[in-house]
């Protein structure tokens, strides 16, 4: 089976490198080889490729990821067997080392006569390449799962292979991003926490839309936008002031937040998807939002769980959705 293993260096932090490799659907972007991945769930993936004009289609399982360390994938089904293995080493704030290490089993004429001279390892390198010209372009990445899913058979107590809250934060009580629980099925939390993954992934959308589809894909995103908001400042803020420290700072600091992102929206808006300039004001928006949530999931939501009985958790869902189906 060849094996193809080649290293870049980036100039962007070891987060926003790694984070990138975990977004499965924006790897065309930058593999040639890649037409396109699905996300199926926390662990599978859909790819379709096309190598040496040879197009195949597999499932894929990702076998283990460590935050800033790791991502590797294997195929567990369809007419291509294949793995890979990205590691991440830090070189500095803003530099890292991506070492990206491919292998699958080639399968016919057109790719064994491929391997033998060495166009699978021109590629790689190629795209290792487009990588780094990607990622250094706006310098911030199109999504983030910041979960952790443990080798083989290196489960242990308290361990799942759910993905899980950024396990850098400072909240001990973190809150995972995958489905909870069944103790917390279905409260506020689950709720808020889904719709940041759906608000995630709409971006992602937006990031990877031809020119014809992304004023569409924008708009869809604006209105979840303020679809979001506007329930969680209804439900959510006025229990947050009382029963997370410092409450009233807490939400006010999130309501800036959340008012500042409306001028931005007002601003993309005016300038158009085809504006030459949106595509990075977007991506600057898009980091925003995604630390504007993720302070959210780190220390509001862990304080809430903890502080709220669950029976009010759970009747603020359904509070929640009536707000946001009167906005429908």
């Amino acid at each position: 089976m060849p094996d193809v293993t080649e290293t870049v260096d980036v100039h962007v932090p070891i987060r926003t490198a790694y984070n990138q490799w975990t977004q499965f659907e924006s790897f065309p972007q930058f593999m040639d080889g890649v037409e396109s991945v699905r996300q199926i769930d926390d662990r599978h993936t859909h790819w379709v490729t096309s190598v040496s004009g040879v197009r195949r289609e597999f499932d894929a399982e990702i076998t283990e990821q460590h935050p800033d360390e790791r991502v590797a994938w294997k195929s567990t089904g369809g007419d291509s067997t294949h793995a890979g293995v990205i590691t991440f080493h830090r070189l500095g704030d803003q530099d890292t080392r991506v070492t990206v290490q491919l292998a699958w089993q080639p399968d016919g004429v057109v790719e064994k006569v491929g391997a033998v001279l060495g166009v699978d390892d021109r590629q790689v390198k190629a795209d290792t390449r487009r990588f780094k010209e990607f990622i250094e372009r706006d310098r911030v990445e199109t999504g983030r799962w910041r979960g952790e899913v443990p080798a083989p058979g290196a489960d242990g107590p308290g361990q799942t292979a759910d993905r899980t809250a950024d396990p850098t934060a400072p909240e001990s009580g973190s809150i995972t991003r995958a489905a909870a629980t069944d103790s917390h099925a279905d409260d506020v939390i689950d709720v808020l926490l889904a719709q940041h993954e759906e608000i995630r992934q709409a971006f992602t959308r937006v990031h990877t839309a031809t020119v014809a589809d992304k004023a569409g894909l924008f708009a869809n995103l604006v209105a979840l936008l303020r679809l979001h908001e506007t329930a969680e400042q209804t439900v959510v803020h006025p229990v947050a002031r009382a029963e997370v420290s410092r409450g009233d700072e807490v939400v006010g600091q999130r309501v800036a937040e959340e008012t500042e992102a409306d001028r931005v929206i007002a601003r993309l808006s005016e300038m158009g998807t085809d504006h030459a300039g949106f595509d990075t004001a977007f991506a600057v928006f898009h980091q925003a939002v995604l630390d504007h949530a993720e302070n959210e999931e780190t220390q509001e939501f862990p304080q809430l769980r903890r502080n709220v009985p669950a029976d009010t958790l759970h009747a603020l869902a359904a509070q929640l959705r009536a707000v946001q189906n009167s906005q429908l």
